[in-house]
């Protein structure tokens, strides 16, 4: 079991993420708009890799939990329908997106683990680059070349249903046991 220890960039928020193994998340970078525009909503030099990128490690909900700080988490929604995007109202550190209550999986921002965690003993190699032709600028050709969406997309989906079927997705951090977000959902308009 690896324990990769969360907090936010001030510490206000501390918690952990309780993870048999690498092989039991999923390591990507996406590069799509609206992880882009999250980033332009806190601090995107902070956020987000040389290309433009979001480093994330997907986990089940059940494997996080936070110790301190729930208070500080803020949720930002670029649409009505879209992605809860969770990071700290105290020092705009990015922490994790997640779907409805129901749906079990959290995509854990990177810069949420303590810097000492981010290893790739302890999340695994990045297993694919998401929507690459938004990176900026344009990301080198070796990383294009081996880059396998559809694997990575296929693991993620077995992953989401093997967490549905084990019970993973319960506690949620991010949820009350009634299914409503831990901090109003602020919607706004990315195009700003």
């Amino acid at each position: 079991m690896t324990t990769l220890h969360l907090r936010c960039a001030c510490g206000e928020i501390q918690g952990k993420a309780e993870v048999p193994s690498p092989e039991s998340g999923n390591r990507v970078v996406c590069y799509c708009k609206d992880c882009q525009a999250f980033a332009m909503q806190l601090q995107p030099e902070k956020i987000l890799t040389p290309h433009r990128g979001t480093a994330i490690f997907q986990v089940s909900p059940s494997s996080i939990q936070w110790h301190q700080g729930v208070e500080h988490i803020r949720c930002l929604r670029l649409t009505a329908a879209g992605l809860h995007r969770w990071y700290a109202g105290c020092c705009q550190t990015p922490l994790a997106n997640t779907l409805k209550p129901s749906f079990p999986f959290v995509g854990l921002i990177e810069t949420a683990i303590a810097p000492e965690d981010r290893t790739d003993k302890n999340l695994g190699p990045v297993r694919a680059h998401a929507y690459p032709q938004h990176a900026n600028p344009r990301l080198p050709q070796d990383i294009l070349q081996h880059n396998r969406v559809w694997p990575m997309m296929i693991r993620v989906m077995l992953k989401i249903l093997g967490w549905k079927l084990t019970g993973k997705g319960k506690p949620n951090p991010f949820f009350d046991p009634k299914g409503q977000p831990v901090s109003q959902p602020e919607v706004i308009d990315s195009t700003r």
